[in-house]
């Protein structure tokens, strides 16, 4: 059974009021967001009322000021003043607070007709989930349009699915070789201490925080070629070339092997701090650029998605 004009007035009605509804929700936003800054300026004025009437009840009864104002002559004068600024203090407060008053009321209206929106959404899910069937099972021009939405859908999900994980596993490198970095800094300043003269608590704190580096060293090694694959899947090379395991292991095993000197070690761990930093920035700009890309796929998706929707409601 095809898709009726009933259903088809159905669907444009929910839709409407789906409309009326996002209208209203805007206008309760902003009303509340009024009332909001209608209420803090009500209660700045009601404090600046409520201390001009002081002022007055303190001049109106026996007082320190009642008196000093009466021994100059000026209690009457000085009275009339500070009644008459009372009066337009309250004046202000009057009209902020019919303000207020006026926006809590239509905020309540706008509220109570949301509620007639309550079954809008499940009503137009309802419709457009029957029009899915229906153009799903039609091969028409209409139905053949369906379906090339749904593929190409079904494309943009995929590759920014890609993105994400390419996302995720370079981020993951990227904690793995400042860790690294870290670790190397370490031992390049042990490395200094030594060679002033530094005790042999100095060599063996450079030598454990060796082990730690060549440990490191090979969690990055698994985590840079993750990211390696996952970076391929989306049509992309991360330094194809670059050859870590030489780079950063090997010569951390010939530390141990007695040969070279403190000097020859310390310049081998500026070396590897060297290489770390330069695949650290290297995974940062890539990382980087592929942010901008998830980006840029989340937004085509969405189009993509609306375009989707409007033909599902006018088809």
């Amino acid at each position: 059974m095809g898709w009726t004009t009933s259903q088809q007035d159905a669907l444009l009605n929910a839709i409407q009021r789906r409309n009326e509804r996002a209208i209203l929700q805007k206008q309760l936003a902003q009303t509340q967001a009024e009332l909001v800054s209608r209420q803090a300026e009500q209660a700045i004025l009601r404090d600046q009322w409520q201390q001009e009437q002081a002022d007055v009840d303190q001049l109106q009864r026996l007082s320190w000021a009642s008196v000093f104002y009466d021994l100059l002559n000026q209690k009457e004068e000085r009275l009339s003043k500070e009644e008459a600024e009372a009066q337009q203090a309250r004046l202000r407060y009057d009209v902020i607070a019919t303000s207020v008053e006026v926006l809590q009321k239509q905020r309540t209206a706008q509220e109570e007709r949301l509620t007639t929106y309550v079954g809008v959404d499940a009503d137009y899910e309802q419709l457009i989930q029957e029009k899915r069937v229906t153009l799903s099972t039609s091969s028409n021009e209409v139905g053949n349009q369906y379906q090339h939405y749904l593929d190409e859908l079904t494309r943009q999900n995929h590759a920014l699915q890609e993105l994400d994980e390419a996302h995720k596993a370079g981020l993951l490198a990227l904690g793995e070789v400042s860790h690294l970095r870290k670790l190397l800094d370490q031992a390049r300043s042990w490395g200094r201490w030594d060679m002033l003269g530094g005790s042999s608590m100095a060599s063996m704190a450079k030598y454990r925080k060796l082990d730690d580096v060549r440990d490191q060293s090979y969690r990055v090694t698994r985590t840079l070629e993750n990211f390696r694959a996952e970076y391929a899947d989306i049509k992309q090379t991360f330094l194809s070339d670059w050859q870590f395991d030489s780079n950063l292991t090997r010569f951390v095993d010939v530390f141990f092997d007695n040969i070279f000197t403190d000097m020859a070690v310390q310049s081998r761990i500026n070396t590897a701090l060297t290489t770390a930093m330069a695949l650290e920035n290297q995974l940062i700009k890539a990382i980087t650029t592929l942010k901008q890309q998830i980006e840029q796929a989340v937004e085509e998706t969405k189009q993509q998605a609306d375009a989707f929707q409007r033909f599902l409601e006018k088809a």
